[in-house]
């Protein structure tokens, strides 16, 4: 059985060692770590067999027929290379701001919730379920201050509960409060207090009374 994992939003973040993973295939997103949108690699481990589903031409070893994007390879190329230079320092830098804003949300908000492990999990993402709220009704009232959503970019605009957050054992309204926030190399401490200042005024603004 072939294994495929989608590792976009752990490159730059962690060490991804796919021999240590055991993947046959392994995608991966450019602009997770500042290379261009609409970029991203594909690895393919020697001897895996895997057959085209676009035919034409033999670029990209046959696979995705079609001229490549040059600039946009040697961006993701140079970004790669930046972010495993700075991989060594990426999780604790990272960490601090994340920590920050869980700890000013939970010191203001009670009952909430951090959903995953308390360790094992990326350094700069911080996902928790705001008690008796929307996620969605949350980060629209804060939006002047707050760029984040209830789930991926790909899945945000459903409002359906996550049916990953269903697998982890959410119930309804734990899953439908939660918020997915995430911090970055350029994150300031200022930008952390106005986000858990305005995220707070809007929990309280709209929690049961």
């Amino acid at each position: 059985m072939l294994l495929h994992t989608d590792a976009a939003q752990s490159v730059g973040k962690v060490a991804v060692d796919v021999d240590a993973l055991g993947v046959d295939l392994l995608t991966l997103a450019g602009h997770k770590f500042h290379a261009g949108k609409g970029i991203g690699a594909l690895y393919v481990r020697a001897g895996t067999p895997i057959e085209n589903i676009l035919f034409g031409a033999g670029q990209e070893r046959g696979l995705r027929p079609g001229t490549e994007n040059v600039p946009a390879i040697a961006g993701l190329g140079a970004a790669a290379h930046l972010a495993q230079q700075r991989l060594p320092q990426a999780e604790a830098y990272l960490r601090r701001p994340r920590d920050t804003l869980h700890q000013r949300l939970q010191a203001a908000i009670p009952g909430l919730a951090l959903n995953g492990h308390p360790a094992l999990r990326l350094p700069n993402t911080l996902h928790v379920s705001f008690p008796g709220v929307s996620g969605r009704d949350l980060l629209q009232r804060a939006s002047t201050d707050v760029a984040a959503s209830v789930g991926s970019a790909c899945h945000a605009q459903h409002d359906a509960v996550s049916g990953v957050l269903a697998a982890l054992g959410l119930d309804a309204p734990r899953a439908m409060g939660a918020v997915r926030l995430s911090t970055g190399w350029t994150t300031t401490r200022q930008e952390i207090e106005r986000a858990a200042d305005a995220l707070i005024a809007a929990w309280w603004a709209l929690a049961p009374k």
